[in-house]
């Protein structure tokens, strides 16, 4: 393990615990209150602790992930980190994937949360989990990578399911895009917001690594092994984050029709529930060393 990362993910695990907790347990605000938007429109706003200036339904997903956060990923950072600090090139590749969560966590809190006194802690989050990242892809050797690939490996089926995931994910945004688009107005969920973050995010950047991950394991490159170890583990956290989201947001009183739970959150539960089962059988089919 390069020496960077040592100081890294712990580095990460400080940073990810006091967002998590300030998310939770900050206090302040007077309770929800009704806000007019910049482009006009009447939107309800969380008025709760650290996100009361988020609005109802961006708190309460924002408190439902730092749920997940400190429960399921921030465990997940920690165990496999003792592991590949122990040598388990297995272990690594799984810190990796941990890692995409908090780069993607630390980016989505530092450019689509409102304005907080925990800016400069999702700034350096956003920093240190970027980086590990990449120090982290660096230290793989894909030769040897590829050589601990068993025969049962799950080829077809996890390239299938990155292309689901990946241009699923863009459908679904799409969907809430370009109807509004095309009739010249912001979409409504864009709410007292400048601009939609995760939609461009995942577009720009989610999509084109699950494809490409797909693709890649299609061809037996070995930067597919590399790329969808973390895709499946992000989706399978999301999963999770999704499900937190909606008990927070079912807390504070938000209620979606039946089409919002089935097409949409349903979807992403059904996926991360997928996500799971994959990446047990992607691991069981790669040898520890």
């Amino acid at each position: 393990m390069h020496k960077t990362i040592l100081w890294l993910v712990p580095l990460i695990t400080v940073l990810a615990l006091i967002s998590a907790l300030a998310g939770l347990f900050l206090p302040g605000g007077e309770g929800p209150f009704t806000f007019t938007s910049l482009r006009g429109h009447d939107v309800e706003m969380f008025g709760r602790g650290l996100y009361q200036y988020d609005t109802l339904l961006v708190g309460a997903a924002l408190r439902g992930t730092d749920a997940v956060t400190l429960l399921v990923s921030l465990p997940l950072l920690v165990l496999f980190f003792r592991k590949a600090r122990r040598g388990s090139q297995n272990a690594a590749l799984a810190l990796l994937g941990v890692l995409f969560y908090f780069l993607y966590k630390g980016a989505s809190l530092t450019f689509s949360a409102a304005f907080n006194v925990l800016f400069l802690v999702y700034t350096a989050l956003f920093s240190a989990s970027l980086f590990a990242v990449i120090i982290a892809m660096a230290t793989f050797d894909l030769a040897s990578l590829a050589k601990r690939v068993q025969p049962g490996f799950p080829h077809r089926g996890t390239a299938f399911f990155l292309f689901i995931a990946g241009f699923g994910t863009l459908l679904i945004w799409l969907s809430e895009v370009i109807p509004p688009t095309l009739a010249g107005r912001a979409p409504e969920i864009i709410g007292t917001y400048t601009t939609l973050f995760t939609h461009g995010f995942d577009s720009a950047v989610i999509t084109p690594a699950a494809v490409i991950a797909g693709v890649c394991l299609l061809q037996r490159n070995p930067l597919g092994y590399l790329l969808a170890a973390p895709m499946l583990i992000l989706c399978a956290l999301i999963g999770a984050v999704v499900i937190g989201q909606t008990i927070v947001q079912t807390q504070v009183g938000l209620v979606f029709p039946p089409q919002i739970y089935i097409g949409m959150i349903g979807t992403w539960i059904v996926m991360g529930a997928f996500a799971i089962g994959l990446t047990v059988s992607f691991f069981r089919n790669l040898s520890a060393n």
